[in-house]
């Protein structure tokens, strides 16, 4: 058998619904600094949003619950175009 560290193994497993949340405040933070109000998140945002997680679901209502509006982005052409959008 062999050993795994924990750090090894929450590595491996990737972040958590919390910690995926806490990584977009920074996104939050530098595009009101530019007066912006809204980012657009891809990567797992779009995927699990795709697929409608209940990963997803959970980090949505973490958000929404601070009073974000959180909605989905799907349009299908030549491509496409799929992504979270989190709006204040």
């Amino acid at each position: 058998m062999t050993k795994i560290t924990a750090h090894e193994a929450r590595e491996l497993a990737g972040p958590t619904v919390e910690e995926r949340v806490v990584a977009v405040y920074p996104l939050i933070r530098e595009a009101a600094e530019k007066k912006q109000r809204r980012v657009v998140l891809h990567d797992w945002w779009a995927h699990q949003g795709y697929a409608g997680s209940k990963d997803y679901k959970q980090a949505r209502m973490i958000l929404e619950g601070e009073g974000y509006t959180v909605r989905f982005f799907y349009e299908e052409r030549q491509f496409v175009d799929m992504y979270t959008i989190v709006e204040w």
